[in-house]
């Protein structure tokens, strides 16, 4: 389950229930609960990192922002044999495009008449349904085309990179929505400068080390690759995150010489 409910109330354990209740040998994962509210740009970044290397068969419910409207419906999409119980709001095509095999707008009756907690009354249901082998014909309307929203990650301005914050961890270290490959790519051997805030990086460290501080670096702000492949912002045992004021979706300039 990945979703925005947290730690401290009581979601995750209405949820959980009513799985085991009617699963009772499933295997409920918890891979994120404790994203920021409504935070859509978190959650593309943990479910493309952290949920599509799961084995053929399994079931993702994923709570980020889930209302339904006339603009926005209640969807299972399949990706790879995986199924991902989710609400169309720009997070499932930023996580796999056009590259899904089937997909279809929830058209089963959730259980209840209020609609506070789609996850509970009725990705629980729909869930059940497909660990007991019901097709996706008989959950919903097959759809070709997920709604797409612009959601921020990185633009090359010539002399300049803006890149946006996708994540931040525990230990406030902070993603950012570019890959290695694709800074190098547009990079192309120049000589770069970090700016965020007062602080500026000019080197790309391969680990958490922070070696000798710099009059322009004095916190010895890191830039290294972190293991999704994305460019991360560190402090040794600090929070970068904290240091900077950033959280997802805030935009850090690298200038090229």
């Amino acid at each position: 389950m990945t979703a925005d409910w947290g730690v401290r109330d009581f979601f995750a354990g209405m949820v959980k229930g009513r799985l085991y209740s009617s699963l009772p040998d499933a295997e409920v994962v918890d891979i994120a609960l404790g994203l920021e509210p409504y935070n859509i740009i978190q959650a593309v970044f943990v479910v493309r990192n952290a949920c599509l290397g799961f084995p053929p068969g399994t079931i993702h419910i994923i709570d980020v922002n889930s209302v339904e409207t006339a603009d926005q419906s209640f969807l299972v999409v399949e990706h790879h044999g995986q199924y991902f119980i989710c609400t169309d709001n720009g997070l499932p095509s930023a996580v796999f495009g056009d590259d899904f095999d089937n997909a279809v707008e929830i058209s089963v009756f959730q259980d209840g008449d209020y609609y506070t907690f789609a996850a509970y009354n009725l990705f629980c249901k729909v869930a059940v349904m497909l660990a007991s082998g019901t097709p996706l014909s008989e959950i919903g309307r097959p759809i070709d085309r997920l709604n797409r929203r612009q959601l921020s990650s990185w633009f090359d301005e010539g002399g300049r990179l803006k890149v946006y914050v996708a994540y931040t961890d525990a230990y406030g270290n902070a993603y950012l929505a570019i890959t290695h490959q694709q800074f190098e790519q547009v990079r192309s051997r120049r000589p770069f400068r970090l700016v965020v805030r007062e602080f500026t990086v000019s080197e790309l460290s391969n680990s958490y080390d922070p070696g000798r501080p710099s009059p322009r670096n004095a916190a010895r702000l890191l830039l290294t690759v972190s293991a999704t492949g994305h460019l991360e912002l560190a402090l040794k045992e600090a929070s970068a995150a904290k240091l900077l004021g950033l959280r997802a979706g805030d935009p850090v300039l690298i200038y090229f010489d």
